[in-house]
């Protein structure tokens, strides 16, 4: 019986400084200027496992989001419509990084579990490409409101244009 406890609790010990480490590696990240938003994304990712409770997450990173809620939307396929659930998002400078959650629009994003983060790139001409497909175009989105995730497949800007 004691053999137990003491595995036990080497263990817990030992899983308890690996969530140190990794709590340490996220604020460090989270907290440095020089960080892009896609770094910062990437460690939120590496630091919490999806089901997460939300909260959890704001305990990590702070209480400077916006919640955010999509009233209007296109679902283009393949398969059934996602639900359209709300997110919170942290914003550095023109930039920001977003927290998924599964909870429904009228639950709001605190009473979810994390789905998984995100980022926007701010408005205007990028280089960057997802699958080779071209995100971003110069002036940014048509109405100049919506940011635009890497995660999301996005259509270059002259597949819609008359030649």
């Amino acid at each position: 019986m004691n053999t137990r406890r003491a595995f036990l609790a080497v263990a817990f010990l030992g899983w308890s400084a690996v969530l140190a480490s990794a709590s340490d590696e996220l604020s460090r990240i989270w907290s440095d200027l020089s960080t892009s938003v896609r770094q910062r994304a990437e460690a939120v990712n590496r630091a919490f496992a999806n089901g997460t409770p939300v909260s959890v997450i704001v305990a990590a990173l702070g209480t400077n989001y916006i919640q955010c809620f999509s009233s209007t939307r296109v679902w283009m396929g393949p398969g059934p419509e996602p639900p359209n659930t709300p997110w919170l998002s942290y914003r550095f400078g023109k930039e920001k990084v977003t927290i998924h959650t599964s909870s429904s629009i009228s639950e709001g994003p605190l009473a979810g579990k994390f789905t998984g983060a995100g980022y926007s790139l701010p408005e205007g001409h990028s280089t960057q490409t997802t699958d080779r497909t071209p995100i971003g175009q110069q002036g940014g989105a048509a109405n100049g409101s919506q940011p635009i995730r890497v995660e999301t497949n996005s259509t270059p800007g002259a597949a819609g244009s008359r030649r």
